[in-house]
């Protein structure tokens, strides 16, 4: 079974490319990105695209490529729906032909937040910035194409590399003696590991289990269990890092969302019901708690 890996620098797809070398029997991984250590390539440049699909020849395409700077979009609205919407639907048309699954990431900035219990994938979505709009037109797409998939829908990505929540907390909490952080955003964060690793078990189930994985092509919510405030993400990643370093923070407040304006609107609540992955495919996440105190665990241990 070969995998071809899209966008292997970022959060999940460096996970990705690192357990993939152990944690599956594979004939092949092929990682294709920006970087020299990758195949080259352009996501933007179709014909690129078509060509790296005949090359490879891929049993399952993992794509990890999507513009996630959710207040940059905002400004940037071309190059969002380009990553997000059009490039999803260009791999679903190479995945048809080639007759490949296609594994997507999506998110839970499709819905608007206006509920208090956890949304289920069925549930109506309606995204209030160009980062959910763009990344459910890239859902949409895939849906009405003819192509094997799973879009797995995740929140509040964090991990020990690139430019997450957890790494701006632990790089301000030792500059500065107090923070504000908003509390009434509700969500689960979610460890880029995990999902690569969840990522991982469905392509073992698929390659165990082809017409069982293709008959159940769709949309999946994939996060950490339970739920919290970025102010309780904060509190909990301060307190588990006082472990490991010495901190500057004295003072963690918390604030409003209303008192922290930014560019792009955030759903106010965003946990996702998870339950339909656990029946479906025997795959559930972990604790987040448990999750973040693993990934610094992790993180210390490389960077001490």
């Amino acid at each position: 079974m070969r995998i071809l890996i899209l966008g292997p620098t970022g959060q999940i797809g460096y996970q990705l490319s690192q357990l993939s070398k152990s944690a599956i029997d594979v004939s092949e991984v092929i990682t294709a990105g920006r970087r020299e250590a990758d195949v080259l390539l352009d996501p933007l440049d179709r014909v690129a695209l078509s060509n790296l699909f005949a090359e490879v020849q891929p049993d399952i395409v993992i794509n990890a490529i999507a513009h996630t700077a959710v207040d940059n979009a905002e400004s940037e609205i071309e190059l969002a729906f380009q990553l997000n919407a059009d490039l999803p639907a260009a791999l679903a048309d190479q995945c048809s032909q080639h007759n490949c699954l296609l594994i997507h990431y999506s998110t839970d900035f499709v819905f608007d937040g206006s509920e208090n219990v956890p949304w289920l994938e069925s549930s109506g979505t309606n995204p209030l910035s160009v980062y959910g709009r763009s990344k459910l037109a890239g859902e949409k797409a895939i849906q009405i194409s003819s192509c094997a998939h799973l879009i797995l829908r995740t929140s509040w990505v964090y991990g020990g590399r690139g430019s997450n929540f957890l790494l701006t907390m632990l790089r301000l909490a030792k500059e500065r003696e107090s923070l504000a952080v908003v509390s009434d955003q509700i969500g689960s964060p979610t460890c880029s590991y995990d999902i690569a690793k969840a990522t991982l078990e469905l392509c073992e189930r698929y390659k165990d289990d082809e017409e069982f994985v293709k008959s159940k092509r769709g949309i999946y919510h994939l996060t950490a269990f339970g739920e919290t405030s970025w102010h309780g993400f904060a509190k909990e990643i301060f307190e588990l890092a006082e472990g490991y370093e010495s901190l500057a923070i004295k003072q963690l407040s918390a604030i409003t969302t209303q008192q922290y304006p930014t560019p792009a609107t955030r759903p106010a609540y965003s946990v996702l019901n998870c339950s339909l992955l656990k029946s479906t495919f025997d795959i559930e996440l972990v604790d987040w708690k448990q999750a973040l105190e693993t990934c610094l665990k992790t993180y210390y241990k490389v960077n001490l």
